[in-house]
Order: structure tokens, then sequence, then C-alpha cells
């Protein structure tokens, strides 16, 4: 058993003899650890329109594996889209609080080396605590977005895969 910051972590062994990880619970977590410079370069490169090639070859990677390695990843995806909509001003609803919040997080992500190293067994643990607290706590923007993109986004991608 270890503990970071207020998150205790149980190593053990599931029933194939792998090792397993399970996590009571997380504390503040660790988006403290984002710096201003990981932001920018993230934030410049959605308004440019593109995710970073490491990000976007790690969120490739998550696409293949476990559900909690989706749920990270498509989770991200949402939160890229939203932002993207957001900074090129067709989308409205969120402030910029909530766009720093989601960028953080995404942030958070693409780094290898946070609270719960990625490389490590369990590693992304931490990484979908902070997605899951940031789903939880921007819920109603995401269902707004959610809605907003089946009305503007999806009829002009059906539009342009059928010509």
């Amino acid at each position: 058993m270890k503990t970071l910051d207020n998150t205790l972590v149980e190593e053990s062994r599931d029933e194939r003899g792998r090792a397993a990880v399970a996590t009571t619970s997380f504390g503040s977590g660790g988006l403290h650890l984002i710096s201003s410079h990981e932001m920018q370069s993230l934030r410049n490169a959605l308004i440019k329109g593109a995710l970073p090639q490491d990000f976007e070859a790690k969120l490739r990677k998550l696409a293949n594996q476990t559900l909690l390695h989706r749920f990270v990843e498509q989770s991200c995806r949402l939160f890229v889209a939203l932002l993207q909509a957001s900074y090129e001003g067709s989308f409205c609803e969120a402030s910029p609080t909530e766009c720093e919040r989601l960028l953080r997080v995404l942030a958070y992500v693409r780094r290898d080396d946070d609270v719960m190293p990625d490389y490590k067994p369990g590693g992304f643990l931490d990484d979908q605590q902070e997605v899951r607290m940031a789903t939880a706590e921007l819920g109603p923007l995401l269902q707004t977005f959610k809605a907003w993109r089946l009305r503007h986004q999806v009829p002009a991608m059906w539009e342009s895969f059928c010509q």
C-alpha cells in the first residue's frame, strides 16, 4: 500500500497474476503539476485546429486498450472538440474558466510523468480520475456542447461525406 498526496493506492495481483492497482480516493490530484508553458503550448495547437503529434499518438494508443483507457481517450477528444469550437468562436457557451479547466486536464493527460507515471502499472488511474472529475463538474456544459454539435457540426460532416 502506498499513499500519494491524499491518494491511497493498493497494489495486488488479479486472478491471472497480473499486477492490479486499486485506488480508494483521490485528493486534489496533480493538475498543479501543469506549467503555464504546457498550457500555452496545448492552447496554441488547439487554436490552430490540431493536436500535438505526441498527444494524438497517445490518444490513438489509449483507444485500443481497456475501457478505462478508452474512457480517457474519448473524453479527451470531446474536450478537444469543445475547446476548438470555443476558440474558433462557433460555440460560445463555455466560460474562460471552464475552458482553462478542460485545457489543464488535457495537458495533464498529455503528460506521461505525472502523479502516477503512465508507464507504470495503473499509471492511467490518476488521468482517469482527473477526466472523471472534470466531466462531473462540467457535465451540463458537456451536454450542451454535445447537443450543439449534433445541430451544427454533424449535418455539415454528413454533407461533405455524401458528396
